[in-house]
């Protein structure tokens, strides 16, 4: 079974990591992510089905389409090859088939949020509500939405004090109303004291890199970095880790 279940995985993270493709594309330019058929962004030609194989076709077509011999950006098969691992992972990691599958849609749209929001400054409303549902309908099935409340009031109740004190103090809105949101969500899907951890590190590790880009192109206090991108990275990587093994 094993020998068939892990190649299996990377298939389908393929698969839906070329669908997190089409999110990422069309979501922000108001697009149907159903229809039409993916097309190439520059010449806007449809791809046939059999040039449109994630990863293998990127390879055989020397990155360039086959119709107007642009180059096609390295970003898709990327985030392709990195959904794969994410998809893999899930099923190295978690002992049942559900808790994989669980952790690796919400993974698979945690990244495309990440991608959107360092593009476009913004988180997609249609991704969070969709993340909300797998993760009801999840917890109505295995869990217990009650017992998952706890990260929602962790989260919020401390990101919302940071936004208060932060607009009060500077006269600005630090951060986005859609940070407020995907937050809900993560503590909802992390369902403790860990949002917190994510939170922190989030701040943390934009903080750096903000000085970091400070250092290099000079100091810009109205300098914007996209938070959800960092709040969604670190949750995938927080989400497989215990209490136990955080607090020792």
């Amino acid at each position: 079974m094993d020998s068939i279940y892990y190649p299996l995985c990377i298939i389908l993270g393929l698969i839906f990591g070329s669908f997190i493709n089409v999110i990422i594309y069309r979501l922000p330019n108001n697009l149907s992510i159903i229809k039409p058929r993916s097309f190439c962004p520059k010449c806007k030609k449809t791809i046939p089905l059999y040039r449109n194989i994630p990863l293998l076709s990127y390879i055989i077509q020397k990155g360039k389409c086959s119709n107007c011999k642009k180059i096609i950006s390295i970003t898709y098969p990327t985030i392709e090859l990195l959904n794969a691992l994410i998809w893999l992972f899930g099923a190295c990691y978690f002992q049942t088939f559900h808790e994989a599958i669980y952790f690796n849609f919400v993974s698979s749209l945690l990244l495309a949020i990440a991608i959107i929001d360092k593009k476009y400054f913004i988180i997609p409303l249609e991704l969070s509500v969709s993340i909300f549902l797998i993760i009801t309908t999840y917890l109505l099935i295995f869990g217990n939405i009650i017992s998952n409340l706890d990260g929602i009031i962790f989260g919020l109740g401390y990101l919302s004090l940071i936004f208060i004190i932060t607009k009060f103090v500077t006269k600005r809105q630090a951060l986005g109303y859609g940070d407020l949101q995907l937050i809900f969500i993560l503590g909802f899907w992390i369902a403790d004291i860990r949002i917190l951890i994510v939170i922190f590190i989030s701040a943390f590790s934009a903080l750096i890199l903000w000085l970091l880009i400070s250092l290099i192109k000079g100091f810009d206090s109205n300098r914007a970095l996209p938070f959800g991108t960092f709040l969604s990275i670190t949750s995938i990587i927080i989400y497989p880790i215990k209490m136990d093994y955080l607090l020792f």
